[in-house]
């Protein structure tokens, strides 16, 4: 796992002029791009920090799209791992699990580079100092990677037999993607009521997605603790789905080869 996740790591950015440094630039290019159309145009505007009183789309943006930008990256290129991997999956037995989790593990240290620049830039602009939430923010970040991971686990193992699963999901995250509120707030989605006086935004919170955007705008954007009801809500999701996720890829794992 270590030596996969190095080689990973190391492999990225091989041959590129900037290097680590298109690990924050991409996502600092799409935010411009983002708060131009949505926040310039569009006159898309979230509500200010609370408490930290922070009145900028940007960092609105960038609490909510890294972790969705991870959470892209690691069911995508986790997806792959076993098919790319074909010629040593059918003549060398390994844990087959190592492959698609140090891909998950290699995209989460750039995550964790991002999020720290983030908040070293929160710091300077609030003037106030993030430590007392380093720990919330390190816990938040491993209940992402176990949801993620999860997830990634089963597409994985599903695409190994069905390839149509990896051209479909690519169509569904970026249809999840303008489901889940990272352009936009969660105030934006109306209170209309549905079926058993459910509203809508009820049901567009149920995203665990959603709620782990809400989570890292609370601690990036708001300075402060997420909401108790959010944390549970998380921890339940991220516990089930990398459950799931590992069951079903390790009952499938012995017949990588032979479907491969």
């Amino acid at each position: 796992m270590r030596n996969l996740t190095q080689r990973e790591l190391r492999s990225r950015y091989r041959r590129s002029f900037l290097g680590w440094g298109w690990s924050l630039l991409q996502p600092a290019m799409m935010t411009a791009v983002y708060a131009i159309m949505l926040g310039y145009y569009l006159k898309v505007t979230p509500e200010p920090g609370d408490p930290s009183g922070i009145d900028s789309f940007a960092f609105f943006l960038l609490a909510g799209m890294l972790p969705f930008n991870f959470f892209s990256a690691a069911l995508t290129t986790g997806m792959g791992t076993i098919v790319n991997a074909g010629g040593l999956v059918t003549r060398v037995w390994f844990p087959r699990l190592v492959l698609p989790l140090s891909s998950i593990i290699a995209l989460a240290v750039s995550l964790a580079i991002e999020l720290s620049i983030l908040a070293v830039i929160v710091t300077v602009f609030t003037g106030e100092f993030l430590l007392h939430l380093l720990p919330v923010a390190v816990v938040l970040v491993v209940l992402l990677v176990m949801f993620a991971s999860g997830i990634a686990l089963f597409l994985t193992a599903a695409n190994v037999r069905f390839r149509d699963i990896e051209y479909l999901t690519g169509v569904l995250l970026l249809a999840y993607f303008y489901m889940t509120p990272v352009l936009y707030p969660v105030t934006f989605i109306p209170q209309r009521a549905l079926l058993f006086g459910i509203d809508l935004r009820e049901v567009a919170l149920a995203n665990p997605m959603a709620r782990f955007a809400m989570a890292f705008r609370n601690v990036f954007y708001d300075v402060r603790l997420p909401g108790l009801p959010t944390f549970l809500w998380l921890v339940f999701w991220s516990v089930l789905a990398f459950y799931c996720g590992v069951r079903y890829f390790v009952r499938r794992a012995d017949r990588f080869a032979e479907m491969m």
